[in-house]
């Protein structure tokens, strides 16, 4: 921490916290909020009660960061800092529902709701603040675990394991178990899941295939489209302006269908400043009208044809950076690339196989190396889907190209398989960073490090008690 002010911000001792859950149970009720929907949760750091590790509870809620990562990356600018409070406050009348501050919260803050299609998070109360109270949840901690007080920035610390690490500046100060201690000084004999009679924490769940269709259709077909132009303006392929301009808003319009408030799509393209989301749609959006234009009044322009069509490969780059934020990076670091599949695309549409075998070959090999960082660290590997992916989605169709003209169209309805395969892999492994994840990879590096050596299945004498 590089502040030297004093500033309002939670405080949270995890010597004290039981896993009551009852800073949740103010929450939801001070806000009015169905319990599945509160702004805080609470985690819990080794439930199982493993001996190689000691037990804690984290009670988060949204940190209201300096530096907040939802800001930033909100497309639509519905974010605002309250100048009497310092809350990171959500506009609803603003938000467009696309969910893409969750995934650049780290602390998980952000929570959807699923019947107004927007996002909402916590407050801070302002209200009670501005009244001199503290927020709810602080006020009805029964431990003392969870306060809120004012706390110079240099001596925040946030240490803690759970706590994703980052330059954010967020207005929390953790209070880590004591050297040795192994649990609460006030806990159950048999602590339970905290919370245990409420639902699932928000945010639970990663990101899914089944969420994030819309999403996954639409970079497709942005891909396939930028590839077809790309052929066009350079006389490789004949391509009809209106079939264009319809598939351009087929695609659009399956971009919008991940929205939770569609009709207010156009305020996506509000934050080209900062955030990743809103440069991918003003960059396709101007791509799919300019192109069009192109094709319309202005076909033998090439000079422009190329400007147009590196303003539709930008936009592909776009769409990949727009996953920096999750743990994965950015897309253009993964074999389903958007950007990767655009050039590929466009090596078949343009009858270029040197291209499209150099790009291949780059795809398989990022595959291949993905497929062996999971091995090691014990992912699902899906073989079947690797198969298809690999060998009929990569391999087969250039030996299919090194046949002649009469294979192209097989080769090229192959090569789309295989990426429609792996883009469907891609969000099938998708992760956002949340507390949660963090305590689940701590606890195994713990357990890793603390575990005894083993020897072709066989444990060594200096073993710790099993499981």
């Amino acid at each position: 921490m590089t502040g030297t002010g004093t500033a309002a911000s939670f405080v949270f001792d995890a010597n004290r916290c039981t896993g009551c859950g009852a800073c949740r149970v103010a929450c939801t009720i001070e806000n009015g909020l169905a319990p599945e929907a509160s702004w805080r949760r609470v985690d819990t750091f080794n439930p199982r009660r493993h001996p190689l590790a000691p037990l804690f509870h984290l009670s988060l809620a949204c940190n209201h960061c300096a530096d907040a990562a939802c800001m930033s990356a909100c497309p639509a600018l519905a974010y605002a800092r309250d100048a009497g409070t310092g809350a990171v406050l959500i506009d609803g009348a603003k938000c467009i529902g696309c969910g893409y501050c969750s995934w650049a919260c780290p602390y998980d803050a952000p929570v959807v709701d699923e019947q107004a299609g927007v996002m909402t998070k916590c407050t801070w109360c302002a209200e009670r603040l501005r009244a001199g109270l503290k927020p709810a949840c602080a006020a009805h901690c029964p431990t003392g675990a969870l306060d809120f007080a004012e706390v110079p920035e240099r001596e925040r610390v946030l240490a803690i394991e759970g706590l994703p690490q980052t330059a954010l500046r967020p207005a929390l100060h953790v209070v880590p178990l004591a050297p040795g201690r192994r649990q609460p000084e006030m806990t159950a004999g048999e602590v339970a899941h905290p919370v245990a009679a409420l639902p699932p924490s928000p945010g639970e769940s990663d990101i899914s295939l089944k969420k994030e269709w819309p999403l996954a259709a639409f970079t497709l077909s942005a891909a396939g489209l930028v590839a077809a132009f790309n052929a066009a303006h350079a006389g490789a392929l004949a391509i009809d302006a209106w079939a264009f301009a319809a598939a351009a808003a087929a695609a659009s319009g399956l971009a919008s269908a991940h929205l939770g408030r569609r009709t207010r799509a156009w305020r996506a393209m509000l934050n080209v400043r900062r955030s990743w989301l809103s440069r991918e749609i003003v960059a396709l959006s101007g791509f799919f009208g300019l192109a069009t234009l192109w094709l319309v009044f202005a076909p033998g322009q090439h000079a422009l044809g190329a400007a147009i069509a590196l303003v539709g490969f930008a936009g592909l780059f776009a769409a990949d950076a727009v996953y920096a934020v999750l743990p994965s990076g950015p897309g253009y670091r993964h074999s389903a690339s958007v950007l990767w599949t655009g050039l590929l695309f466009a090596a078949l549409a343009g009858g270029e196989p040197e291209i499209g075998v150099l790009v291949g070959a780059a795809k398989l090999y990022l595959y291949v190396a993905r497929k062996r960082r999971f091995a090691a660290a014990d992912r699902p590997l899906r073989p079947v889907m690797s198969v298809l992916r690999g060998g009929v989605g990569l391999v087969l169709p250039f030996a299919l190209w090194t046949m002649g003209p009469a294979a192209y169209a097989a080769a090229a309805a192959l090569v789309v398989f295989g990426e429609v395969v792996d883009r469907v892999e891609y969000y099938l492994e998708l992760e956002r960073e949340s507390p949660r994840r963090q305590m689940a990879l701590a606890l195994e590096r713990r357990l890793a490090e603390r575990e005894p050596a083993r020897d072709h299945g066989t444990v060594t004498p200096s073993a710790a008690p099993a499981r």
